[in-house]
């Protein structure tokens, strides 16, 4: 491999993000297999695997770079449903204030643009040899295949949303999306228009389901893709595609087998994947935290951090006040700032007490709680069953099936409040009542900023909490390049393929 051109691999972080193959392969640093043993046997393809997983939560270059998690909590700040209640440390400051991913030379835009690129990477590094493993089963291939096919498909999803303008159905799509990876190469390649994004998502992720046919059970902790899982990522792409027909039918077939979680297991602080409905999602050891940084160093109530301490996040006060007293997903939110049983907030790990110099304020969040206040680490939420109600609600809904999307948005709904009457559920009004049960059930996990650019409604922060001296825009109008990504500028530099004056 020319030197030079591996120097700038390496420097301007071109498409592959590689190098040699000694050096690309991201694996567990507790059990590294070396480049040239990596098609040796099925085992150590799946330790590279596992080591394609972890990059979906290790930290990158920067603090508040910690993969997929990272990502999910630039979703939500860029929404209107978390409020900060104090301008805070810088970490996420940008993202807030809807400028950190409209800079070509910010953090934020690299660190996504990388990730995600450096995951399709090591994926087709893998496919590319995986038919030359020995001695493995058709079953043992077949799961592989599918879990990398699944992340490739993944990946490209979260960059067509992000660097390409939204989907629309009906019209040609021929937008620039970002540049499509279905091979391992070290060229710079163009970008793909969102339609052809959209065309090799789908593929992969129908092959993937067929593949993912009869492996294995993963057991409690959920952090491999399976069949249900490749199922509810393709019910994601089709909603994003206003494609409700499919969205309906790999809804229901991703939920197949799981049960919603109970009222109590809804209060136990959203850390721990062995909960019922957990369909994905990342298990952080102990040994593998950053010393600063991880998600519930930003995210949870308790963890005594620089980021919670004096800016304890908040939901809109809207939102909250659009549920039901009796429903048991107020209870994350507190009401009364002296109620220290129920919401102790931030507690420092030496005395077990509450922290006497934090912030304390009304609604003030409790769903994401460590499990030990002195440990920032713990599960990480990437995908739940309940999610699957609710793209299957709102894709019926938008087939003005207003009666059907009722039946089924009423099962989570009455779980989340027994008490609830479904008589009292205005069908006339069941798309909006959907969106409410989406943005309540899913916050803090990642998903408003999308949402909003999916439906192609306006950021409207009046009225939550917001200030304009937090967050800086309290209104952004549906539409436009502020919706997009900035391509970094170091990937235009070093891709001739990439223009300059792209949005």
């Amino acid at each position: 491999m020319n030197k030079k051109f591996l120097y700038t691999v390496f420097t301007l972080l071109l498409i592959s993000l590689g190098s040699c193959k000694k050096s690309y392969l991201d694996t567990s640093p507790s059990d590294q297999i070396k480049s040239d043993r990596v098609f040796d046997n099925i085992n150590n393809v799946r330790v590279n695997l596992n080591g394609i997983y972890r990059m979906l939560y290790m930290q990158y270059s920067n603090q508040e770079e910690d993969g997929q998690a990272s990502m999910m909590i630039v979703f939500d700040f860029l929404g209107e449903d978390i409020v900060h209640t104090a301008t805070g440390t810088s970490y996420f400051r940008g993202s807030y204030r809807w400028a950190d991913h409209r800079s070509e030379t910010n953090a934020l835009p690299l660190f996504a643009y990388r990730m995600y690129y450096r995951i399709l990477a090591n994926v087709n590094m893998l496919l590319a040899g995986l038919d030359t493993v020995p001695d493995a089963t058709t079953t043992e291939m077949n799961t592989v295949k599918g879990e990398l096919l699944s992340l490739r498909a993944f990946s490209h999803f979260m960059l067509v949303q992000l660097f390409g303008q939204r989907y629309q159905n009906g019209d040609a799509n021929d937008q620039l999306g970002a540049p499509l990876m279905t091979f391992y190469s070290e060229a710079p390649q163009p970008r793909a228009t969102v339609a052809e994004m959209y065309t090799s998502i789908n593929k992969d992720l129908n092959d993937a389901i067929g593949l993912l046919t009869g492996a294995p059970a993963r057991g409690i902790y959920r952090t491999h893709i399976d069949k249900s899982v490749a199922h509810g990522l393709r019910a994601r792409v089709a909603l994003v595609q206003q494609d409700y027909d499919n969205a309906i039918l790999h809804a229901k077939e991703a939920r197949r087998g799981y049960t919603l979680m109970s009222n109590a297991a809804y209060l136990d602080g959203f850390t721990d994947m062995k909960n019922a409905e957990w369909m994905w999602g990342a298990h952080q050891l102990t040994e593998q935290l950053p010393t600063y940084g991880s998600f519930y160093a930003y995210m949870s109530s308790n963890f005594n951090s620089a980021h919670t301490r004096p800016n304890p996040k908040l939901i809109n006060v809207l939102l909250y006040n659009s549920l039901t007293l009796t429903d048991v997903r107020r209870k994350l939110f507190c009401d009364d700032v002296n109620d220290y049983v129920n919401f102790p907030g931030v507690v420092n790990a030496s005395t077990g007490q509450p922290e006497p110099q934090q912030v304390r304020r009304r609604l003030m969040h409790k769903k994401f709680v460590v499990a030990d206040p002195a440990v920032s680490g713990g599960d990480i939420p990437f995908m739940r069953a309940a999610e699957m109600y609710l793209i299957e609600a709102e894709a019926l809904a938008a087939k003005d099936l207003k009666q059907e999307a009722l039946e089924v948005i009423k099962v989570l709904a009455m779980n989340r409040d027994s008490a609830l009457d479904p008589l009292t559920i205005d069908v006339d009004d069941i798309v909006n009542y959907i969106d409410i049960q989406r943005r309540i059930e899913l916050w803090g996990e990642g998903f408003r900023f999308l949402d909003l650019k999916r439906k192609n409604q306006e950021l409207d922060r009046n009225g939550t909490g917001a200030t304009t001296e937090l967050g800086q825009y309290l209104t952004r109008a549906a539409g436009g390049i502020w919706w997009q990504f900035k391509i970094p500028r170091r990937e235009m530099q070093a891709n001739p393929f990439i223009n300059v004056n792209n949005p």
